[in-house]
């Protein structure tokens, strides 16, 4: 018999997870194979090495549900749920709809991560602005750079806090590193793109590292 999509709730192992089962029944839960990852044949919106996530439906909203793995060496995802919590006050990341003992009812977010659509002014002002109020609550997302956490669909996102913490945080310093300072062609692209070079950007940035003010990176990139 081949599996559906409860058949991996139990991941790494195919089995059902009956209380889980039970439980999205009770809160009105429904989940869907969608997505380009697979798990047993079942296609699933992301596996990652301590969870994973599956299209759902909840109260007739789209959602992202975010599973803790069984072999998950985390004790819950109640960090990354507070981290939500706090971003969400600012606007910032998917709606956290629901907080369960292991997993997360999550707002779904449709784009496509910033490497992968043409880049306009608006949304690089959106992560610098993102960014810098992660800076000033004094979360460190951990994962700005790379672009994969950042999306671009009818807004721009940041999402997964899994690996957020409250430390030193280096998020507007990230997210120029990958866009604007690397010896990328995108980095290339984005400093011919706002007719900058790079000693004027690490100055600007420089000067955002001594005293976490946005205005001499804007007034450089124009913004």
């Amino acid at each position: 018999m081949p599996p559906d999509i409860y058949d991996i709730l139990n991941y790494p192992h195919r089995e059902r997870r009956e209380e889980l089962i039970h439980v999205f029944d009770d809160l009105g839960v429904n989940l869907e194979p969608r997505g380009e990852k697979k798990i047993f044949g079942i296609p699933v919106l992301g596996k990652g090495w301590s969870s994973l996530v599956i299209y759902g439906t909840y109260h007739g909203t789209d959602v992202a549900v975010k599973i803790q793995r069984t072999d998950s060496h985390r004790i819950s995802l109640s960090r990354e749920a507070q981290f939500l919590r706090t971003v969400n006050a600012q606007g910032i990341g998917p709606i956290l709809y629901h907080e369960g003992p292991s997993f997360l009812i999550l707002e779904y977010i449709r784009g496509d991560t910033i490497h992968e659509v043409p880049i306009r002014k608006e949304h690089i002002f959106s992560f610098f602005h993102q960014c810098h109020q992660l800076d000033r609550l004094g979360i460190d997302h951990g994962q700005i750079q790379g672009g994969k956490h950042l999306i671009i669909g009818e807004k721009c996102w940041i999402i997964d806090f899994e690996k957020a913490g409250w430390r030193t945080p280096r998020n507007v310093t990230s997210l120029g590193s990958e866009l604007l300072l690397k010896n990328t062609g995108t980095a290339k692209s984005m400093r011919d793109f706002f007719r900058v070079d790079r000693t004027s950007l690490v100055a600007a940035f420089s000067q955002y590292k001594r005293d976490y003010n946005m205005e001499s990176i804007y007034d450089v990139l124009g913004l």
